[in-house]
């Protein structure tokens, strides 16, 4: 069995300054306690866990809007994902502290969707029902529609005004082109905005690479994470690979790979590099038994 470590890996810009960010906050003893967190972080648990477990209380499965109401004190953390201009305004009007930790490609889309409203556009945004990030920018104006395949864009009506498609920064930037083609036959006039982010980007096109050169494809990765979906989605549609998505080194356990020879491994943005080069060193061996990892990457270097 060889294994491919397909490059670039480890955490991007937007999940190590959320860490930062975070990190220093908990170390100050001026920060009002207690400190809730809207959604996770980001979309890894081996971070989520290590965040609680530093008392920091997690609210989730409602809107960002819905879990203030849970807050009547103290400190809430905005995750990488961002929020909406009228979360923040509640957040504020309850007196609370505020600890921002939204990516920056994600606060640059907010901008340029801003823009491009101002300019006196509608805005189609593909992105994932009830994700955070698309809640955000569902938020911003009532003129965003958000799309997630096709048959929405059959569903829509008839437009002649200015009209534009935004994308969620973690989805696969080949679709985002093609529906950009799709949506031209229904709205010539369409412009395309190109906010998939960079570490999304490169990770899917270091995956469509490999095509023709391995046998099967796993992505290391929460599986609430768009950006590691993605990256299996476009093993599978784009390279043609088979493809599987873990966790960690135990969810290795359900699958027999003793009929591939050639095996890549790929990660999500919001994967450790500790996660998945455990592992890389287990596979030759077939030995999943593992014991947990060092988390000591959750509180890097300043």
């Amino acid at each position: 069995m060889e294994i491919i470590k397909i490059l670039p890996q480890g955490l991007c810009k937007g999940v190590i300054n959320a860490i930062h960010i975070v990190n220093n906050a908990l170390e100050d003893p001026t920060i009002k306690k207690p400190i809730y967190m809207l959604g996770s972080l980001v979309h890894n648990q081996n971070i989520v866990r290590a965040l609680s477990e530093q008392n920091v209380i997690i609210l989730d499965g409602k809107s960002r809007l819905e879990m203030l109401d849970e807050i009547t004190s103290g400190t809430v953390i905005f995750t990488a994902h961002g929020v909406s201009e009228e979360t923040r305004k509640k957040a504020r009007a309850k007196g609370l502290d505020i600890i921002d930790a939204t990516c920056k490609d994600v606060k640059l889309s907010h901008d340029i969707i801003r823009n491009y409203l101002d300019a006196g556009y509608m805005i189609l945004y593909y992105g994932m029902e009830n994700h955070p990030e698309a809640e955000g920018v569902l938020g911003i104006s009532p003129k965003i529609t958000l799309i997630r395949n096709k048959d929405d864009i059959e569903a829509l009506p008839a437009y002649e005004g200015k009209l534009a498609l935004a994308t969620q920064t973690t989805m696969s930037f080949l679709q985002a082109i093609e529906l950009h083609q799709y949506l031209l036959k229904k709205y010539p006039q369409i412009k395309l905005i190109d906010e998939v982010c960079n570490s999304t980007r490169i990770r899917q096109q270091a995956v469509i690479s490999q095509k023709g050169k391995l046998d099967l494809i796993i992505v290391v990765g929460d599986r609430k994470s768009n950006n590691t979906r993605m990256l299996k989605e476009v093993a599978e549609k784009e390279a043609g690979i088979s493809a599987i998505l873990v966790e960690n080194v135990e969810d290795l356990k359900a699958y027999d790979l003793s009929a591939y020879e050639r095996i890549g491994v790929t990660a999500g943005a919001s994967t450790p590099n500790v996660i998945v080069q455990e592992i890389i060193e287990k596979l030759p061996k077939g030995d999943f038994n593992s014991e947990l990892v060092s988390e000591d990457y959750l509180r890097p270097k300043r």
